[in-house]
């Protein structure tokens, strides 16, 4: 296996487009282009990008025991990953989230954690066997794991033991958790990729290299990546920096493209692509998933990408 995505499993109804400056009055009826039933959260997004990319994909985490809980395994497994490791939990609703999308993709989010909560040390540890067949764990959201996030130490300290050839990635959300989780965390990561709006907040700085100056301090190896907006990406493995610019698109919604172009990121580690290369296929990717209503409906093959770079 490739990669086992944990985290938020998410149930997505998107609507678009939708004025987010003016709402409607109360009691008034607004007529939409799009209402859509799909989903989100890290391990959706993120994983369904790298299955579309070609890469042998597991979903680990939990769901409710409800329809929407149903509905996200069905998509799951119609993506191609493995499910075995997605459990069901009749103590919370599946995770799930409105996503309101302006004319041009900007979005806000009306979110409901449910399930995400119960993400503890014992669903991630019930989810080694099948990460210690994996090439890289990766781990969402660092801002989204209340339950989970003061034991990450520990517990990635233990896979570090348990699980000696499985490397770990962690994703973040905005706002992220309070820095002062992070720096313990940051030591047993290989591959750690913010944005730049979560860098700032993390790192207290404002220039992308002082940012990952500022990380490096206490993740001495491994990769660290900052999501620059429209500015592209910046990658460095402690070795090699480089820089990227975005690919121009236009854009229906921004859904998942942070998740995706992390999907991207893993899939080139895996596939031992250089860094330069990586930077720029992962904004590719991006850009794709921008073009298409949802966060992986406009991903593309990994070949088909790799020719429009």
């Amino acid at each position: 296996m490739d990669a086992a995505i944990f985290g938020l499993i998410v149930a997505d109804i998107i609507a678009a487009p939708m004025n987010l400056r003016t709402p409607p009055r109360p009691g008034t009826l607004l007529v939409l282009d799009n209402l859509a039933v799909t989903t989100g959260g890290n391990v959706c997004n993120t994983g369904l990008a790298m299955a579309r990319l070609g890469m042998n994909v597991a979903a680990a985490g939990l769901v409710g025991d409800d329809i929407l809980g149903t509905a996200c395994v069905a998509r799951l497994k119609d993506g191609g990953l493995d499910t075995s490791h997605v459990f069901a939990d009749r103590r919370a609703q599946t995770s799930a989230t409105v996503v309101a999308v302006e004319t041009g993709g900007q979005r806000c989010f009306f979110h409901s954690p449910g399930a995400t909560n119960l993400l503890d040390a014992g669903a991630l540890r019930r989810c080694f066997p099948v990460f210690a067949t994996c090439t890289y764990v990766h781990i969402g959201y660092f801002g989204l794991l209340p339950t989970l996030t003061p034991e990450l130490p520990g517990l990635l300290k233990e896979m570090r033991t348990v699980l000696p050839n499985t490397r770990i990635a962690l994703d973040t959300s905005d706002p992220p958790e309070d820095e002062k989780y992070l720096w313990p965390i940051l030591p047993h990561l290989d591959v750690f990729c913010p944005s730049r709006a979560e860098a700032q907040v993390l790192s207290g700085e404002r220039d992308p290299k002082k940012m990952i100056q500022r990380f490096r301090r206490h993740m001495p190896s491994g990769l660290i990546g900052i999501k620059l907006d429209t500015e592209g990406c910046i990658l460095d493995d402690g070795a090699e920096q480089v820089c990227a610019p975005i690919y121009p698109v236009d854009s229906k919604d921004t859904t998942g493209a942070g998740d995706t172009w992390y999907a991207a990121v893993l899939t080139g580690l895996i596939k031992n692509m250089p860094l330069s290369e990586i930077a720029h296929f992962a904004n590719r990717v991006a850009a794709d998933c921008c073009s298409a209503y949802g966060a992986s409906d406009g991903v593309r093959s990994f070949d088909e990408t790799i020719g429009r770079l």
